[in-house]
C-alpha cells in the first residue's frame, strides 16, 4: 500500500527516519524540511522532530555561523549547500514556510529568473525568506520598499483572503499594500456615501425660508400707507359719515347735509393739509374761504386734531376724526354755505 506522508499526509513518501530504535514515520523530502526534521548530506539519513536529538554525534550536526551544535531543533537546512544554521544566528523566526526549500545567503537565487547576484535589488520574503530581484517581480518595483515585504505566493489579501494566483487577471494588486484592488474599490464606494450624509445642509435653508415667511404677513397688515390714498380722496368721506350715522340717530336730517359739504367744499380738505404743518397756515388759508366767521371752531378742532396729526402728515385718520367730535359745531356754520351754493 503507499505509504502517507507523516507532514501532509498525502501519499507518495519515501524518505523514512533513520532511528536506531526504529521509526515508522515517512517524509516527501520538502516536506521533511519543513517539518523540522534534521537532515544530513553526508550521510544521507533523516532524524523525524521526535529523535532529532540522535544528531548530536552526526558531523553535520554544527551550525555554519557559531560552529556549534547548540539548539538542534532550531537548525535549519539548506536545499543547495546542505550545510545547516541556527535562525537564531540568521536573525529569523523559524517556521514551516521557510523551512521549506530555504537557502543561506550564499546561495540564495531570485525564484524568478534564478540568477545569483544583484544583491542590492533582491527582495526577500517576510514570509517564505525567498528572494526576488525587483525588476522580476510582478509589477517591477521602484527601488526597495521601506516596510515589509511578500512576494506573491506569501501575499494575501487582509479582506477577501485570495492569493495573487487566485486573482483575475483583471483585478491589479500592489505588494505593498494589505488589500486587492478589487477590495480597495469596495472599500471606495462604502467610504463614499459617508460624505452625501451631510444632509444637515437642507436643513439650514428650510429655516431660513421660514424666517422671512412670518416676518412678511406681519409687515403686510402694519403698514397704513395703504389707508392714505383711500383717506386722500375726498370723495372716500360719504363712505365714512354711513360710520358716523350710528352715533347720530337722533340729527337724521343733518346727516346728509354733512355729506354734500365734505364732497362739494374743498376748504375741509384744505384744512388737513392746514393741519398737519405747522399753526402759521391756518391763519393765512382762512381768510381765502368764504367764512371768516367760522374761525373759532376750526380752531378747537385743530386743537383736539393736531396730536394724532403729528406723525403721519398725511394720514385720513385725522380727516375722520373730527367729524366725530365736532359734527354739532359744523353743520350750523356749513349749513348756510350749502344754501348759498344752490342759487
Amino acid at each position: 500500500c503507499p505509504q502517507k506522508c507523516e507532514h501532509c499526509g498525502r501519499a507518495g513518501a519515501t524518505i523514512p527516519c533513520r532511528a536506531a530504535a526504529g521509526c515508522s514515520h515517512l517524509y516527501h523530502f520538502p516536506c521533511a524540511a519543513a517539518s523540522g526534521c534534521f537532515q544530513s548530506m553526508k550521510t544521507l539519513q533523516l532524524l523525524c522532530p521526535e529523535h532529532v536529538a540522535e544528531a548530536v554525534d552526526m558531523e553535520d550536526a554544527r551550525c555554519s555561523l557559531c560552529s556549534g551544535p547548540g539548539e538542534l531543533q532550531d537548525l535549519v537546512f539548506c536545499t543547495s549547500c546542505g550545510q545547516h544554521f541556527h535562525g537564531a544566528c540568521l536573525n529569523i523566526s523559524l517556521t514551516p514556510r521557510k523551512r521549506s526549500g530555504w537557502q543561506c545567503p550564499e546561495c540564495k537565487v531570485c525564484q524568478t529568473c534564478r540568477q545569483h547576484g544583484q544583491d542590492s535589488a533582491m527582495l526577500v520574503c517576510e514570509a517564505c525568506d525567498k528572494g526576488y530581484h525587483t525588476s522580476c517581480t510582478e509589477p517591477p518595483i521602484q527601488g526597495l520598499p521601506t516596510g515589509s515585504w511578500k512576494c506573491k505566493n506569501c501575499w494575501v489579501c487582509s479582506d477577501c483572503g485570495r492569493h495573487p494566483a487566485g486573482l483575475d487577471s483583471s483585478c491589479q494588486w500592489s505588494p505593498g499594500s494589505a488589500v486587492c484592488g478589487d477590495c480597495q474599490q469596495r472599500r471606495a464606494t462604502t467610504d463614499a456615501p459617508m460624505a452625501p450624509e451631510r444632509s444637515p445642509q437642507p436643513d439650514p435653508p428650510a429655516q431660513m425660508l421660514e424666517s422671512p415667511v412670518p416676518s412678511e404677513p406681519m409687515d403686510a397688515p402694519v403698514p397704513p400707507p395703504e389707508l392714505e390714498p383711500v383717506g386722500a380722496d375726498e370723495e372716500t368721506q360719504p363712505l365714512l359719515d354711513p360710520n358716523e350715522t350710528p352715533p347720530d340717530p337722533k340729527e337724521a336730517a343733518p346727516d346728509p347735509t354733512e355729506v354734500p359739504p365734505g364732497n362739494a367744499e374743498s376748504p375741509p380738505g384744505e384744512q388737513a393739509s392746514v393741519e398737519v404743518p405747522p399753526s402759521e397756515e391756518p391763519p393765512e388759508e382762512l381768510p381765502f374761504d368764504e367764512l371768516p366767521l367760522d374761525q373759532a371752531p376750526p380752531d378747537t378742532q385743530p386743537s383736539d386734531i393736531q396730536p394724532p396729526d403729528v406723525q403721519p402728515p398725511e394720514e385720513p385718520l385725522p380727516l375722520l376724526l373730527p367729524p366725530e367730535e365736532p359734527p354739532s359745531e359744523e353743520l350750523p356754520l356749513e349749513t348756510p354755505s350749502l344754501a348759498e351754493l344752490p342759487p
